[in-house]
């Protein structure tokens, strides 16, 4: 049965790990939430960095590797006051990685099994494994939009050609739709000389395919994360619900929102 899709879904993605995939992914999800969007996160990454934190927005009965299973699922339905929802990461999505199934069944089952899902919903938040996987690139076909982050080091500089190949590839041959929102410079240091040195190198190479901001580095994300909850709310002292929010993270918050926000405008303005 075909389910009109009214959503839009948004893959974070690179083949790297430890570039951030996972914090910006989370922190994403609540953006959107926050603005008013029904969204559900899903954590396609087996080591369930993004999602480990945020179990009070787990979906129950429902795990990431359900969505490669030829099953029947029931839609997520939403109640009012919440927008967030969290579809937690599971090992089995190790043995989905291994399926039998060729790649193009496992698309189509996943496509299928996301529209019965998440058809409730305004946007899908998916954070992808750090590799070139038939899970990760599952995902990358099933999506309407990726964001690409990088580190700013070396390292990440050259691969950032692979992955804007393997995004290229996804575009020609398995889905025309997929909008690059564009690399997004992670954890730029601009007291290191080095860092300012990469990040120019960056702007060179890679003008066309940069987001319009970047994503300073601040320990306050990790903070945050432990707490499960996004960088703009976290809290001083021991956490409490009236303490207010560390000046570090409040200033970590007002820079990567801008930063989804130009995505959302994006996305917004490709929704018609």
């Amino acid at each position: 049965m075909n389910i009109p899709r009214k959503f839009k879904a948004k893959a974070w993605a690179n083949q790297k790990g430890g570039v951030g995939k996972s914090i910006l992914s989370y922190n994403d999800a609540f953006f959107l939430a926050e603005s008013g969007k029904r969204t559900l996160y899903i954590d396609g990454d087996e080591q369930g960095n993004g999602s480990k934190r945020l179990v009070e927005y787990a979906v129950p009965n429902l795990v990431t590797s359900d969505l490669f299973k030829a099953s029947s699922l029931n839609p997520i339905i939403p109640i009012d006051g919440q927008n967030l929802y969290v579809v937690m990461a599971d090992d089995a999505l190790i043995k989905a990685e291994r399926t039998d199934m060729d790649d193009g069944e496992m698309v189509e089952l996943l496509k299928t099994n996301l529209a019965t899902v998440a058809q409730h919903f305004d946007y899908v938040v998916i954070d992808t494994a750090g590799s070139n996987s038939r899970i990760a690139n599952s995902f990358l076909v099933a999506s309407d939009f990726v964001a690409i982050p990088f580190r700013v080091d070396p390292f990440s500089i050259d691969v950032a050609k692979k992955v804007l190949t393997r995004v290229a590839f996804v575009q020609q041959k398995w889905n025309p739709g997929l909008v690059n929102l564009g690399i997004v410079p992670n954890e730029f240091d601009s007291g290191q000389p080095a860092q300012v040195d990469w990040l120019k190198q960056l702007v060179s190479a890679y003008r066309p395919f940069l987001t319009a901001g970047l994503v300073n580095k601040s320990v306050s994300y990790k903070e945050a994360a432990l707490e499960g909850v996004p960088v703009w709310r976290l809290r001083g002292g021991d956490g409490e619900s009236n303490a207010p929010v560390k000046t570090a993270a409040r200033n970590a918050g007002k820079e990567v929102k801008a930063v989804f926000q130009i995505m959302l405008d994006r996305m917004e303005k490709a929704n018609g």
